[in-house]
């Protein structure tokens, strides 16, 4: 049997060096009261949220976190040059990680963080390239989503939307591209401002239903002012969006009047001009500045002409937002970082660039060479250890997540710092990732435990802290180890045509009772597939869980499917669980009439799980779970609950199992960056995960979430 990379391996050098992509801006946590609440600043309509469960009162787990001190000037002293600052910077740090937010900055192509250096590390060339001697940054790269038909041009093969925003007739009126633009808003609050509040329909055509063209963006929105009618729109199963803008507070000669106008099929906004005539019952939606003032941003519409729902103009702040809005796919960035590893109290420098980090090649714990399959001839690339990179480089710079060509020289366009240190570590029953220094080795091989004693393509290791395994993956292509503070899985599936797996389980054990719930969380990159996706199991089986299920009762929480994704729980009954053989899911998006799963009543005000997630992206996933009921959370926002069968759910002693999945890589459906450099590979960063038994339920307003006793397919 081939020896894993040692889990222990370096982790003392990289454990202040890790981030991993995360969109903090507004989003809805759940509060004592069981109600989503808005918080964040604007722009933040459906980009998720680091935030989590715990810190919203009430019953919820007692997670730690510690908020960042921003200042968007430079720490005095410092050789970086000046550049202007990031708007709406946010960070909060969970054990050694800090999640980051912000408003995107026009024109940036990427962004980045890293620790502030020292001034003998820092070089600037005459056109603007900063160097930063030995650097590690970790940048945001692109959002990995599908691309939407744009005005006139042909459809995207089996699209089921289309925007509409220069020269094409919306309902009876032909816009121009200069009427995308129909006023200024403010990205921040200040005197005299008031919030808009972005609301997603709950009707159940509010939203594209068919084929894989479904985004934050593609839901029908309400914006309004009152919080009044907010609050009335969320008793009605809306979807909060946060704050997308804030707007002046009275009209005056500065201002202009924004309209909205409803149809059976459509809901549309404009300002005060010639639309209005086209438009049947309009009526005053909010106002906006007439002309730009320092701060400000246009106010920016497009129309989404959904084939299978509800047309709408959607509204954003900036010529980012729009341009994102508008075309959607996998060349614009994330808005977030993420980074782990720390030690002490650190400053944190925050970039917007215009250009893309540089790819640095495939990452992981182990090197591994080049090589070309026997049967099916795959060209597999060779792995790199972050050290290897750092020691090739000229400067010593690593770019992690980098997603631009290998010369690409990013300047920064707009910066800002974060004070920062880490949160204690929560008291839970296992932990891991929480502190900087905390490892699941040292590993030594172990039996691969197949019942039928057949053990090629399997890969074991035990630790008095954990089992981890390896389940049809190339011999020479697995690797798992302590990097930046976070555990890095790598593996290929064998020949790029089989059910890859990985699975890490704690030798502590859980319990599931009738009367308490078990809580369990991790923090993963979510980039996820039919193919490839993260996954918690928990079991009443030992390790190797995943030899075992057929003899027992285990829950599968997972974020699933091409495009669009699904955060789903399913159930296996002395069942096998794989790949191409899933359990009885829980569908969570739709609600459905009473006794009639075939005809959906209403959208669940429920975020986009694609939009939170990312190549290099800490997304939380939890799950409260008793015999009987789960709940489920993602990005600390309430998802899911469930009433669990009668069987099939464990009860007792319970392993809890974090996995990875990796099947058939070769015919996966990927975007530019992930179908050109992970096509055949995966790279998944695991952090912050733990479990906690005998715990009370959260909070939970079944109003706005009801829960579902219904197991499909």
């Amino acid at each position: 049997m081939r020896t894993m990379s040692n889990l222990g391996h370096a982790r003392g050098q990289w454990a202040s060096l890790v981030c991993a992509v995360t969109l903090l801006a507004a989003c809805s946590s759940s509060g004592s009261d069981g109600k989503a609440t808005a918080n964040g600043g604007a722009g933040g309509a459906g980009n998720g949220g680091s935030g989590n469960s715990s810190n919203g009162g009430g019953t919820l787990m007692a997670i730690p976190t510690v908020p960042g001190q921003v200042d968007p000037n430079a720490p005095a002293g410092t050789a970086l040059k000046p550049v202007p600052a990031l708007v709406n910077v946010k960070a909060a740090a969970t054990g050694d990680s800090v999640s980051l937010s912000f408003d995107p900055i026009d024109g940036a192509v990427d962004y980045r963080v890293y620790e502030l250096p020292d001034n003998a590390n820092i070089s600037t060339s005459a056109d603007g390239v900063l160097t930063v001697k030995n650097a590690v940054y970790r940048c945001a790269g692109n959002r990995q989503a599908p691309a939407v038909t744009m005005d006139a041009a042909p459809q995207v093969p089996s699209g089921g939307a289309r925007t509409l925003v220069d020269g094409q007739d919306v309902n009876g009126y032909k816009r121009s591209l200069a009427e995308a633009t129909l006023g200024y808003v403010w990205a921040v609050p200040g005197d005299g401002r008031v919030p808009v509040y972005a609301l997603g329909d709950s009707d159940a055509k509010a939203d594209v239903s068919c084929y894989f063209m479904r985004w934050n963006e593609s839901r029908v929105k309400q914006y309004v002012t009152s919080t009044d009618d907010r609050d009335q729109l969320l008793k009605k199963g809306f979807r909060d969006d946060g704050i997308a803008f804030y707007v002046p507070a009275a009209a005056d000669a500065t201002t202009v009047q924004i309209y909205t106008s409803t149809t059976t099929d459509a809901r549309m906004y404009f300002p005060d001009g010639p639309e209005v005539a086209k438009r049947m019952g309009a009526q005053p939606a909010f106002i906006a500045l007439a002309k730009a003032a320092d701060g400000t941003l246009p106010l920016m519409r497009v129309y989404y002409a959904n084939m299978c729902g509800t047309a709408h103009d959607e509204l954003v702040a900036g010529q980012s937002r729009f341009n994102r809005a508008r075309a959607q796919g996998d060349k614009v960035p994330v808005y977030g970082l993420h980074w782990s590893g720390l030690t002490k109290q650190t400053t944190l420098v925050v970039e917007a660039l215009d250009a893309g980090c540089p790819f640095p090649g495939l990452l992981s714990s182990q090197s591994v060479a080049a090589y070309t399959s026997p049967d099916l001839k795959i060209p597999y690339a060779s792995w790199s250890t972050p050290m290897d990179v750092q020691a090739a480089s000229a400067t010593g710079e690593l770019f992690i997540n980098g997603q631009a060509a290998a010369n690409s020289k990013p300047r920064p366009m707009a910066r800002s710092f974060v004070k920062i240190s880490p949160a204690a570590a929560p008291d839970l029953d296992w932990s891991y990732g929480f502190k900087a220094d905390d490892t699941l080795g040292p590993f030594a091989d172990e039996a691969c435990g197949a019942l039928d004693g057949n053990c090629y393509g399997q890969y074991r290791q035990n630790s008095p802290t954990a089992d981890a395994g390896f389940f049809a993956v190339e011999e020479k292509r697995h690797a798992v180890g302590d990097l930046f503070g976070q555990l890095w899985v790598t593996f290929s599936d064998i020949e790029g045509d089989t059910n890859g797996k990985f699975r890490v389980t704690p030798s502590t054990k859980a319990d599931m009772a009738a009367d308490s719930f078990l809580y369990a969380r991790m923090e993963v990159d979510t980039f996820s597939t039919g193919r490839r996706y993260p996954q918690i199991l928990i079991s009443d089986r030992d390790a190797p869980v995943q030899t075992h299920l057929p003899e027992g009762n285990t829950l599968v929480l997972q974020t699933f499917g091409d495009w669009p994704n699904v955060f789903e729980l399913q159930v296996c009954d002395h069942k096998t669980w794989d790949v191409n053989d899933q359990c009885p899911r829980f569908d969570f998006y739709n609600q459905y009439a009473a006794g009639d799963t075939t005809k959906v009543k209403s959208l669940a005000p429920v975020v986009e799980v694609g939009e939170h997630s990312g190549l290099d992206r800490a997304t939380l996933l939890e799950i409260y779970t008793s015999t009987t009921r789960a709940y489920l959370f993602i990005d600390g926002q309430p998802h899911g609950c469930a009433i669990l069968p009668k069987t099939g759910v464990p009860s007792g002693a319970a392993t809890v199992t974090f996995g990875d999945v990796l099947y058939h890589s070769s015919a996966d459906v990927v975007f530019d960056f992930s179908g050109s450099k992970l096509h055949n590979d995966t790279i998944r960063s695991f952090d912050n995960l733990g479990f906690k038994s005998h715990v009370v339920a959260p909070p939970w307003d079944e109003t706005r979430f009801p829960c579902t006793a219904t197991l499909g397919k």
